[in-house]
């Protein structure tokens, strides 16, 4: 990956000296390619709207413009790369980057770079503040593990390759989490995982992600996870809240909770773009739209075109759900969001991730291997029997016998994401469901049954899944398309299959 021009990075903070989405604006152009200053004659107004507000956008361009006009009345003379080295002196050209409003000589602080707190954690005196550079977003590159602030039995058992216990763990997590925040309030994901990467470098005995000997993913992926709650659960209240729907279970008899609760888009690069994209108008938006209902209604095969249509009307899916339309209703408007050719589409555009069914079937093995050697075999063993038959049957029992598997290891209710009826079961003829999506297994066991149905907000939206793998894939993607919070008695599943 390439490393961000400097002079870029100190543009950016000047256009817009107290924005809070500077490095989401340094990432997005990034994203674009844009390495240099002088690739920034190529960015368009459009290409900055999902990370900034109109006025900001047309800002930034304007500035653009003038850059490329080498018009110097117009923009701020961006910092030298040597102003650059010290995060300080570069405060001079702009607004103060210093934590607190201390006012001391820069040179306090830059008299020797190779002391700076980013690169010594901890060391500094109350009288010298901690900074956070909004220009060097790379921070975390020369970030160092501050080992020695560890306890002693901590350190003892890293030195003896062991591994800590969750409760050490979650220490070390907070410790690390502390060290960070003052040198950046508001770290991404590739900040936290740079510094996951350098920690298990480190110690890999003691902090790699293993299962049977096989490295599990990067090897570092449940520390980064560790240290983003770390900070999101700080930051909480600190950030952009937007609404989002909460799927709660609640008992019978009791009212239905509200379907709009205030909570973030973690996890989702475009949870609300803000304006159509180019080319399209509401009255094309609407054209399209029918034109997906009429192939649903005519159960088209062209799955490419119903995935086209999909990604061009996001825009009016997203204002939809994020509106609160009831699902009913969303199943009318939009029926292929329901299905696996649309909802995929809508997924990727919402988060970013393809989903890949060969690395699901691959690693859900690898689980399967694994709990079936550490489990209790009688808390297990109907699971592992039911698996067994199924592929005496020439069921692949692998993915569902998995995700029953993790429901028992982690002491999770089966029964709010499985739902078991009679194979000839109709849609409408589906007894009471749990308010959290689950899928409906249409035979004797989910192992073992013919077809499947999807069930979200009490409602089958789909009745006629035809693999286990299609249902899981629907129930997963439908917590993030549709703003579903993952519900406390399932949380540690759901955030297993996640990762």
């Amino acid at each position: 990956m390439h490393v961000m021009d400097d002079d870029l990075a100190g543009f950016v903070q000047s256009v817009l000296p107290n924005s809070s989405t500077i490095e989401l604006v340094l990432e997005a152009l990034q994203t674009l390619g844009v390495e240099t200053l002088d690739d920034l004659k190529y960015v368009q107004e459009q290409d900055l709207v999902n990370v900034l507000r109109p006025i900001e956008a047309r800002k930034m361009i304007e500035h653009i413009k003038a850059l490329s006009k080498k018009d110097a009345s117009e923009i701020p003379e961006p910092p030298s790369r040597a102003e650059l080295a010290c995060p300080i002196a570069t405060a001079r050209g702009m607004r103060s980057v210093i934590t607190g409003t201390d006012s001391s000589s820069p040179s306090e602080y830059c008299a020797d770079n190779s002391s700076s707190p980013l690169s010594t954690p901890g060391s500094s005196t109350p009288s010298t503040p901690r900074v956070q550079s909004a220009v060097n977003n790379n921070w975390h590159f020369i970030f160092e593990i501050p080992w020695s602030k560890m306890p002693s039995e901590f350190k003892r058992k890293l030195e003896n390759r062991e591994r800590p216990s969750g409760r050490e763990r979650r220490e070390f997590i907070r410790l690390m989490v502390g060290e960070i925040l003052p040198i950046c309030p508001t770290p991404g994901k590739k900040h936290l995982s740079e510094i996951a990467r350098k920690i298990v470098s480190a110690y890999p005995l003691s902090f790699r992600d293993v299962i049977e000997d096989q490295v599990v993913g990067s090897g570092y992926d449940s520390l980064t996870k560790q240290l983003q709650s770390r900070v999101d659960n700080i930051n909480r209240g600190k950030t952009s809240l937007y609404l989002k729907r909460q799927a709660s279970s609640t008992s019978e008899g009791e009212d239905p909770p509200s379907k709009m609760v205030r909570l973030d888009t973690y996890g989702c690069v475009n949870w609300q773009p803000k304006r159509l994209p180019p080319h399209e108008t509401e009255d094309t938006q609407k054209r399209t739209q029918e034109e997906l209902k009429n192939m649903h209604k005519n159960r088209s095969n062209d799955t490419r075109n119903i995935a086209k249509k999909m990604v061009a009307t996001f825009y009016t899916q997203r204002n939809d759900i994020i509106s609160g339309m009831e699902t009913l209703v969303l199943v009318r408007e939009w029926p292929y969001l329901f299905e696996m050719c649309g909802m995929i589409a809508h997924f990727k555009e919402l988060t970013g991730v393809d989903v890949d069914r060969e690395a699901m079937s691959v690693k859900c093995a690898r689980v399967v291997s694994y709990l079936a050697s550490h489990e209790k075999k009688s808390k297990i063993e109907d699971i592992l029997a039911g698996m067994e038959i199924a592929k005496v049957n020439h069921l692949d029992a692998d993915l569902p016998g998995c995700l029953m598997l993790l429901l028992k290891h982690f002491n999770e209710a089966q029964g709010k994401m499985f739902l078991v009826v009679d194979k000839t079961c109709l849609p409408s003829e589906v007894g009471v469901l749990p308010s959290t999506p689950c899928i409906v297994a249409c035979g004797n066991s989910p192992l073992t049954a013919g077809h499947f149905m999807l069930a979200v907000d009490q409602t089958i939206v789909n009745g006629s899944i035809q693999n286990f793998c299609d249902a899981l894939i629907l129930m997963f993607a439908s917590y993030y398309c549709l703003n579903i919070s993952y519900p406390a008695d399932l949380g540690a599943t759901l955030e297993f299959l996640q990762r």
